[in-house]
């Protein structure tokens, strides 16, 4: 099993500068503490998240770091022109001698959609498209692309990557729809089902197995990545305010997931539900299912259980909650490092690169 930290870059009465530089320190500390990857999200128009280029914030991160995998978590497709994503992914990976990791999804978020002048309705053909173009970008010359949304000539892109065909993409998956068909389409995944009860998450994850089985790929060459808040330690006072950290980030989702009149049709049912979720939750539910909380034993045991039940072999910790005070999380990170870490390294075979 390999183990991330996730990075929000949320700015709720803080300085932004502050809020860049200590994140960066913070992914400095994970590289000197051993953890394998670090993932930056890519939010705008709200200080609900402050990054809105991963890949420049990753520049500075393989400048600064020595083994530490780049992870963006994730690159937000429709908001992006994919020539010029295509460019800067390529050197990025370069740059960082291959250490990068291109998770990829639609967005969800009205106040983006608008910001950028792009039609939320049409976001599943966008990135549908976009991601067919960084394909080719990254492994054709003289390619031609002519789709709903962009249209190319005669085009060639450089620099090309670091691994032929270019970094592997990791799709965010919610639905258990989205799990059968990136299975059938051998494509690596990226989840966060934070609330979603462990027989539900088994069902999704043995979904996504069989469809890669069924369309002919070998799940072993596949790593299952799984994004859950974290915190480790002996401290039940410390604990408390961790959860009550993820307690106050949950209730605010309300502000920014689209509403019944603003999500996409195929999308309303969903988010309704996840409304209705964060009106019923409670600080202990946040403790006991809002993410993996407690003492080393406790989380050493539930992540056995994502190992053994689901197949997570990519465990990345969001450690850094919205609202939680710094130093708590970054000893949790370290408490995570020295005693979490070799438990699950030794009993678990490294799972294959993607």
């Amino acid at each position: 099993m390999k183990f991330g930290i996730m990075n929000l870059f949320p700015a709720e009465g803080a300085n932004d500068h502050q809020v860049l530089q200590e994140t960066l320190e913070e992914i400095q500390f994970a590289d000197q503490l051993g953890f394998d990857s670090a993932w930056l999200a890519e939010h705008h128009f709200s200080r609900y998240g402050i990054l809105g280029n991963p890949l420049l914030m990753g520049a500075a991160i393989a400048s600064t770091t020595k083994q530490i995998s780049i992870g963006t978590a994730v690159l937000v497709l429709p908001f992006h022109d994919p020539i010029r994503l295509a460019e800067d992914i390529a050197t990025l990976d370069v740059m960082s001698n291959g250490r990068l990791k291109v998770g990829v999804g639609r967005g969800y978020q009205p106040l983006e959609f608008a910001g950028f002048n792009s039609n939320a309705e049409d976001s599943k053909e966008v990135y549908a498209e976009v991601v067919q173009i960084l394909k080719k970008a990254w492994t054709e010359e003289d390619w031609s692309f002519e789709g709903k949304h962009f249209h190319y000539s005669n085009m060639n892109v450089f620099p090309k990557p670091t691994k032929v065909g270019g970094p592997t993409l990791l799709h965010a998956t919610v639905s258990p729809d989205s799990y059968r068909e990136r299975g059938l389409r051998g494509e690596s995944i990226i989840t966060s089902p934070n609330f979603t009860p462990l027989p539900l998450m088994k069902k999704n994850f043995d979904t996504y197995k069989e469809s890669l089985i069924e369309g002919g790929f070998d799940p072993r060459e596949f790593e299952v990545p799984f994004m859950q808040q974290v915190w480790c330690g002996a401290s039940s006072e410390k604990l408390e305010q961790a959860a009550a950290a993820a307690f106050s980030y949950y209730r605010s989702l309300k502000k920014i997931i689209p509403g019944s009149e603003e999500a996409i049709e195929s999308e309303a049912k969903y988010y309704d539900a996840v409304r209705r979720n964060i009106d019923l939750l409670t600080l202990e539910k946040a403790l006991t299912h809002g993410g993996n909380f407690g003492s080393v034993d406790q989380v050493v045991d539930n992540l056995g259980r994502l190992r053994d039940n689901l197949g997570v072999t990519h465990y990345i910790g969001w450690f850094h909650i919205p609202s939680i005070d710094r130093r708590l999380a970054m000893d949790a990170m370290e408490n995570f490092a020295a005693e979490v870490i070799p438990q699950l390294r030794e009993k678990t075979p490294v799972a294959v690169a993607v």
